[in-house]
């Protein structure tokens, strides 16, 4: 039997958001109860490159994969394989930008779904590349939000992601000019950077709010600070 060979277009086309957030919650308790086996991500490099792999069993799927995506000066490009366990036999080949990108933004989705506070309904974005489409996404997909604020250092792309994802998502979504006009005030924060240093003061932050900090998936980065993370009441860390 071929390998099923699905492209960025075929992803598009078969997978939402919504079904992103219920495969990623089913994920995570089978993770927890131990039917299913995540492997930290690892990085070989050379000069000018990277490549970062992931793999995990899902026994409960009765299947097995792996993650890998390079980066180079030319970009990132993300590859996802599926495998039978019984046989060990490969089933699916797959384009995983989009992939990516649905599964980032879903763990975000469930963590505001169980996490954020009910009747949350402003979010702080900072960030508008392409991980940051999908935060604003499935925290819309899991609150009714009234207003979005959203800052990045470039004024001209955080408008034009403001003004594309307005009509997309058919939310208020507004670009601010500074992260502290984004986060004050806001119920939910996300984060979606790729910035070293805290991108905002913990003692901005709202009783009660929620953060979904993603950017920091290296040592070398830090999107909050340390009182953002010390005056939290809970802590969880997706690896």
């Amino acid at each position: 039997m071929s390998v099923l060979f699905l492209t960025e277009s075929d992803v598009e086309s078969l997978i939402d958001m919504s079904a992103s957030i219920e495969a990623v919650e089913r994920a995570f308790v089978a993770v927890a109860d131990g039917s299913a086996i995540n492997v930290p991500r690892a990085r070989a490099k050379a000069p000018g490159f990277l490549l970062h792999s992931m793999s995990a069993t899902a026994e409960y799927l009765g299947l097995a994969g792996w993650k890998n995506y390079t980066t180079t000066s030319q970009g990132a490009r993300f590859h996802v394989a599926a495998y039978e366990l019984d046989s060990g036999r490969m089933l699916a080949l797959i384009q995983a930008n989009r992939l990516g990108q649905l599964r980032t933004g879903a763990a975000s989705g469930v963590a505001t779904r169980h996490l954020a506070r009910p009747d949350a309904n402003v979010l702080g974005l900072l960030g508008t590349g392409w991980q940051a489409e999908s935060q604003l996404e499935a925290v819309a997909s899991v609150r009714p939000l009234e207003a979005v604020r959203v800052h990045s250092r470039d004024p001209e792309r955080r408008r034009g992601f403001a003004e594309a994802m307005s009509q997309r998502l058919q939310l208020d979504v507004q670009a601010v000019d500074s992260a502290e006009a984004a986060v004050d005030g806001a119920d939910i924060v996300s984060t979606a950077t790729t910035s070293k240093a805290p991108l905002f003061e913990g003692q901005l932050l709202m009783p009660g709010s929620h953060l979904n900090i993603i950017g920091s998936n290296h040592l070398s980065k830090a999107e909050s600070d340390v009182e953002s993370i010390a005056s939290a009441d809970l802590v969880v860390c997706d690896r």
